[in-house]
């Protein structure tokens, strides 16, 4: 203890050396730890499934798209015949109106066929999971309720298993409650409900080779691989094909389901990672260097034990323990960064990469925190500390060559400010790359205006509304109407997928006169179903022909009509008028282009507007009683009228739901959240590799001052200038800066080439974005070295001259 005590009143002597020591490992290990700690959870913690490593993702590729769902027959047939999976199971997205306590609410629905459950191992927290047995249509109605709205809507109570809860207007039995955070990765996203329910198709369903809404997953059987999965589910709907030849040109993939959800992430986190190390890097330089200038500078107390006699691990011991007792503190302030970091992370990744939904820092993270601080700061202070030991104690005392710094400490001291400012750099330019290329995503013109546009979904039971378009004319419409009627609002509609929000109900188009033998081959429409003012909400300009009516509707006088945007035409027509051609609906029914409209990114800011076809519900075919909703408002914020619309809808249907309430903005916002997300974490770590590099070059500079303070003073005394003294300081210290840059130059040309899945369409090598980095790097140099230099002219010469 007494050993601890003297190391902490050495530390407390020297306050600007320690205090920097301390937060440059406590920055450096924090964001490591936080980060390293993400990385675990993503990449490396196995699925909480039994036996993971066997679970596979079943794709149905086409010519346009290589991870696609499947129809219900399809399904159907291949989860009979195949032997390479032990259990195949399909999911379907849906939403359910739940009337609990006299209030309505729209909830997240998936159905699932009896096997997915047992086929994870998952077991739930009370009553049971689905089973086969459920699959039946002879069977009850039975729901498993997830934890979120276990406990948010029946409070957590366990004797709501084996009760039932209204749900679409009928009596549905609770058998279970989920485990809690349940979710099943699937590609970049997860699968994830309120509440879970057995999948029994319709005759109609499994009628429609083609109607493809169904993920599938799979568990392989004992031998088999995902390579050998796929040939054998490929050859089975080769077998398909051959029998219906509308399937034509569709394909089969068969991929790990660990390695499927991480790939959208892996590079990105890895990118991450090593821009990390980074940060580590220059922080454990930071360290080094004032280490190695404290023991430069104590070598006189090193002498001093050595001229009376102590061994050389006598000598070096008040050295190691200050060492110590400096990693335990700086382990201590990282670890708090850390558990702050990961917070911050999950926070902002809440949204944005389900991947890292509970995330916490693992304890192998710390384990690796405390061995790295012990290795920096043992090493760093036993360096010159050895190489003090072995130094003439005479020589030492004298203050002669022996008690400043040589030409190897300068050396060694000049590299680590060089290495310090090349991997700033290199953090600087990829960081301003990938802010540049997020600038550019968000300046991508979305189509239409989305200020001021509020957002919400509709939902009313289908018991109340029988019939396929019932939920249209007795709900939807009177709804949107009255909505239009809320003071303050300009226009409403309804779009079954929110732009940027969700998209992908596709389907080929097979125009008159074209071929359909291979229907793959066909181009693909992204199908939009609105309501006719949806083109008020969004002031989309008509480019020619007319706009939807009200008149377009399901009566046998009113023909299928559909509106296109400019992207199908310059891909399909290609100069020619569109107005008038028609397509195939059927084998001898037609629709027919009426008008043409620009194009909004209904997939998002990050493609290009894709091909799409507006009809209305009535026409549509679709069966639904879900309705998102768009309100455009005069002026001011969206959310304030949201009360009168409540009121609107709640007079058509007292039990509708109203959920799911965002401003237009907010999506566009929630959907570029991982480039922010990426953004923000590589912009944090390159400011602090600034700041640490900045109090690095600053230090460095400062000690090499004090160690010339005799031939300074000299200078000064023969008549040297200030300004002639802060050129000769400062030029040195961007001598260093400026090697650093040239090396980090070289670097960031190779790293930066790593970044192109995050730059958006910026060149790796933009020059606006490398010239501005250098210029902040140098200016940053250049004023870590001017105090110092600045503070050199001070110096007294008399007292410069009392150093001999």
């Amino acid at each position: 203890m007494s050993q601890i005590r003297d190391a902490v009143r050495a530390l407390l002597r020297a306050p600007a050396v320690s205090l920097s020591a301390i937060l440059c490992l406590a920055l450096g290990l924090g964001v490591t730890s936080a980060v390293s700690s993400a990385i675990e959870r993503a990449l490396l913690q196995p699925l909480p499934f039994r036996d993971p490593g066997q679970l596979v993702t079943v794709y149905r590729t086409t010519p346009h798209f290589v991870t696609g769902p499947f129809s219900a027959p399809n399904y159907e047939d291949l989860a009979h015949s195949t032997r390479k999976l032990t259990a195949l199971s399909a999911i379907s997205f849906g939403t359910s109106l739940l009337v609990q306590g006299g209030q309505a609410m729209q909830t997240s629905v998936l159905q699932v066929s009896g096997n997915l459950f047992p086929m994870l191992g998952v077991q739930p927290q009370y009553g049971r999971l689905l089973t086969p047995a459920d699959d039946g249509h002879d069977q009850p109605q039975v729901a498993v309720l997830s934890d979120e709205l276990w406990r948010d809507q029946f409070g957590a109570d366990r004797s709501i298993v084996g009760k039932t809860i209204l749900l679409d207007g009928q009596q549905v039995s609770v058998v279970g409650i989920a485990p809690r955070d349940f979710r099943i990765p699937r590609g970049a996203g997860v699968l994830r409900a309120q509440i879970w329910l057995p999948l029994r198709f319709s005759d109609q369903q499994m009628q429609q080779r083609r109607s493809n809404f169904l993920p599938l997953i799979g568990r392989l059987a004992p031998g088999a691989t995902p390579a050998s999965a796929t040939a054998e589910l490929s050859q089975l709907f080769d077998g398909l094909v051959a029998t219906y030849p509308d399937l034509k040109g569709e394909g089969i993939n068969v991929v790990p389901l660990a390695a499927d959800a991480t790939a959208a992430i892996r590079t990105p986190l890895l990118l991450t990672f090593g821009a990390v190390l980074m940060v580590l890097l220059i922080a454990a330089t930071d360290v080094a260097s004032l280490l190695l200038a404290r023991g430069v500078q104590r070598r006189r107390d090193t002498a001093i034990r050595s001229a009376l006699g102590g061994s050389r691990w006598e000598v070096m011991r008040p050295v190691m323990v200050e060492s110590l007792v400096l990693a335990a503190i700086g382990v201590v302030l990282g670890l708090a960064l850390a558990l702050a970091g990961v917070k911050t992370i999950g926070a902002l990744a809440a949204a944005r990469l389900p991947q890292l939904a509970g995330l916490t820092v693992d304890a192998r993270v710390v384990a690796m925190a405390l061995v790295l601080a012990v290795i920096v700061a043992v090493a760093c202070g036993a360096v010159p500390a050895w190489r003090a030991a072995s130094v003439d104690p005479q020589d030492a005392l004298r203050d002669g060559r022996g008690g400043g710094m040589g030409r190897g400490q300068h050396r060694t001291l000049g590299a680590l400010v060089i290495a310090e400012v090349a991997l700033s750099l290199i953090l600087m330019v990829g960081a301003g790359l990938v802010l540049k290329g997020f600038s550019r995503l968000m300046s991508n013109d979305p189509g239409f205006d989305p200020n001021p546009i509020l957002t919400l979904n509709l939902t009313v039971s289908p018991q109340a509304y029988p019939g396929p378009t019932a939920p249209f004319g007795q709900f939807l419409d009177p709804a949107i109407a009255a909505i239009q009627q809320v003071p303050g609002v300009a226009a409403a509609a309804a779009i079954q997928l929110l732009p940027y929000d969700n998209w992908g109900w596709n389907g080929n188009v097979r125009y008159e006169g074209q071929p359909g033998d291979n229907p793959t081959q066909l181009p693909l429409a992204e199908n939009r179903v609105i309501t006719p003012d949806f083109f008020a909400v969004t002031r989309q300009r008509l480019i020619s022909g007319r706009l939807l009516r009200p008149s377009d509707d399901e009566r046998k006088e009113s023909p299928y009509v559909v509106v296109v945007n400019q992207a199908l035409v310059a891909r399909d027509f290609k100069g020619k008028d569109p107005i008038g051609k028609r397509f195939y609906t059927g084998d001898t029914t037609f629709g027919t282009i009426v008008g043409v409209v620009s194009n909004i990114r209904n997939a998002g800011p990050f493609a290009p507007p894709t091909a799409e076809m507006y009809s209305t519900y009535r026409q549509s075919g679709i069966g639904t009683t879900s309705f998102p909703v768009m309100v455009r408002v005069k002026h001011g914020d969206p959310n304030a009228v949201l009360p009168a619309v409540r009121a609107a809808v709640r007079r058509i249907d007292p039990l509708a739901a109203v959920t799911g309430v965002r401003t237009m903005n907010e999506i566009i916002t929630t959907s570029v959240g991982k480039p922010r997300f990426f953004l923000i974490l590589l912009g944090t770590f390159a400011l602090v590799a600034v700041i640490l590099a900045i109090a690095g070059l600053y230090g460095v500079m400062s000690y090499a001052v004090a160690q010339r303070t005799r031939e300074l003073g000299i200078r000064n005394a023969l008549g040297s200038s200030s300004a002639g003294i802060v050129r000769l300081v400062a030029s040195q210290g961007m001598v260093l800066v400026g090697i650093g840059t040239a090396i980090g130059l070289a670097g960031s040309a190779v790293v930066t080439r790593l970044l192109t899945g995050l730059l958006y369409g910026v060149n790796p090598l933009d020059v606006v974005t490398w010239v501005a980095a250098c210029a902040l790097l140098a200016v940053a140099g250049l004023a870590a070295t001017l105090v110092p230099s600045f503070r050199a002219t001070r110096v007294d010469p008399l007292t410069a001259m009392r150093v001999e």
